[in-house]
């Protein structure tokens, strides 16, 4: 038989889509033809397959609905049409209208057999009624239509699937790029992201501070505050932003800035709050040095005057005329002026700590020359090592207020006072461990103070910070001491 595409019409041929056509199998008699017509009296394409081999291959292609005389169904061409149909993708089932031999009753069970092995069939009796046969095929179009938009709507719905696996995997990279911790809520609040950055920082095991755990890593003292601005943002849709102390993996709390903005929809309903993390404690801490060391700086000033009005004083009651007081003030003013300007000069990259010394001690010495031996009331010792600029303004203000203690009330206030200062690095190689020590002796009995003041607090801790070491002060009886250690890199960090 010729290509069965032959019997239609030019304009038919052309026309032709099997996804919404019947293929019809019917050997034996003019049924074929018979329905052949009838569909095309109702408008319904249709194509004749002159074999199962070819049934098999329009079935292979997506066809419509399928009509087959039961007799066809016998043979062993009917194997591959059975595993054609098993190998439809999973939203094809292909629906059949068998045209039956004989009742429902008197069928057999290998009949059966062959019916349940097209696995979505409809069974007619012969001869055949028009109107039931073409509400058959109606109603199978319609439900392989059905399956052919459920295909459509899975194809955009994988599409989509695959969309969002891209851009979660792109925002997943460029969260995990950056040098922030980035979190994300639930409309209600409920923590469900954190980026691989905050786990690194806080060192906690993976969704463990999943919901509202993550309160519990701040510092006790901000709990209450972080809850009440966040529960504000959330219940007014304001963007959230405080500081805070986030608990770090080493044990330590860390200052950060939190922040967070709400995502809305087209309807102006939040849908989801994006936040992130700061790691700010090296600017807070700066910040709190700077503080402290602008009230030192006032501190200071007051200081110097009392110490100028102190040069004047002595320098008048001891000199043997107002020629030689006038020279002396000058002098020791003018060194006084050199030391002030060496404090000021932020600008160093980096200088030698014996020079930091020498500008810090120059309003209090006796004589001239350099301190590698004794001189007066200072003996000061030590290697010839690099210093920070930073480091070197925060060493000549903690000299220059030990200094002026010591004048006021310590070994530098009376003629037998002497002062030892001395520093040198301990072992070698990275672990190097730098050291400066002051120590006053036969100056007034020390009695421990009531108070710290602020001087004792700035050399404790500004001093302490910048070298990333310890500071201390003892006030011994016999005088008072001063120490300071930190690694060798803290000199110049």
């Amino acid at each position: 038989m010729n290509d069965p595409q032959a019997v239609l019409p030019q304009k038919q041929k052309s026309a032709l889509n099997l996804t919404m056509s019947v293929a019809i199998l019917a050997p034996r008699g003019r049924d074929a033809e018979v329905a052949r017509q009838l569909l095309d009296k109702e408008n319904i394409a249709s194509v004749v397959a002159p074999s199962v081999e070819k049934l098999t291959h329009y079935v292979q292609n997506q066809i419509g609905a399928v009509l087959v005389a039961e007799e066809a169904l016998i043979g062993t061409e009917i194997e591959a049409l059975q595993h054609s149909l098993q190998m439809q993708p999973p939203w094809s089932d292909v629906p059949f209208i068998v045209l039956a031999n004989g009742t429902a009753s008197s069928r057999s069970a290998a009949a059966k057999l062959r019916m349940d092995a097209l696995r979505n069939a409809v069974l007619l009796s012969r001869p055949l009624h028009a109107e039931e046969l073409v509400r058959a095929i109606r109603s199978a179009l319609n439900a392989r239509t059905r399956q052919y938009e459920a295909r459509e709507r899975m194809v955009k719905l994988e599409f989509r699937e695959q969309q969002l696996y891209e851009s979660e995997a792109k925002f997943h990279a460029i969260a995990d790029s950056v040098d922030q911790m980035i979190w994300s809520t639930l409309p209600d609040g409920y923590h469900d992201y954190y980026n691989r950055r905050w786990y690194e920082f806080t060192g906690v095991p993976d969704g463990s501070t999943d919901g509202e755990a993550w309160n519990g890593m701040f510092h006790p003292d901000d709990q209450e505050r972080a809850w009440s601005k966040w529960r504000h943002s959330l219940a007014t849709g304001d963007p959230y932003e405080i500081e805070y102390r986030l608990k770090h993996r080493s044990g330590d709390y860390r200052w950060v800035l939190g922040r967070a903005q709400p995502v809305r929809s087209s309807t102006g309903e939040i849908i989801r709050w994006y936040g992130s993390c700061t790691d700010i404690h090296k600017i807070k801490i700066a910040e709190e040095q700077r503080q402290l060391m602008l009230a030192e700086m006032n501190h200071r000033v007051k200081n110097t005057l009392a110490m100028v009005h102190a040069i004047v004083s002595q320098t008048l009651r001891q000199a043997d005329s107002l020629q030689d007081a006038q020279a002396s003030i000058q002098s020791r003013i003018g060194m006084m002026a050199q030391a002030h300007d060496r404090l000021i000069q932020s600008t160093w990259t980096e200088t030698k700590i014996d020079e930091v010394v020498e500008a810090a001690l120059v309003p209090h010495r006796s004589g001239q020359g350099h301190f590698k031996v004794e001189q007066g009331h200072f003996k000061v010792e030590g290697p010839d090592l690099p210093i920070g600029s930073k480091q070197a303004l925060a060493l000549t203000m903690a000299l220059h207020e030990l200094a002026t203690n010591a004048a006021k009330y310590g070994a530098l206030s009376i003629e037998a006072g002497k002062i030892h200062i001395y520093w040198d690095l301990i072992d070698q190689g990275e672990n190097a461990v730098f050291e400066f020590n002051w120590v006053e002796s036969n100056g007034p009995k020390v009695e421990q103070p009531s108070r710290r003041g602020f001087g004792s607090r700035m050399i404790e801790q500004a001093l302490a910070g910048y070298f990333n070491g310890s500071a201390e002060l003892s006030y011994k009886t016999e005088g008072l001491s001063f120490v300071l250690k930190s690694l060798s890199k803290g000199l110049t960090d």
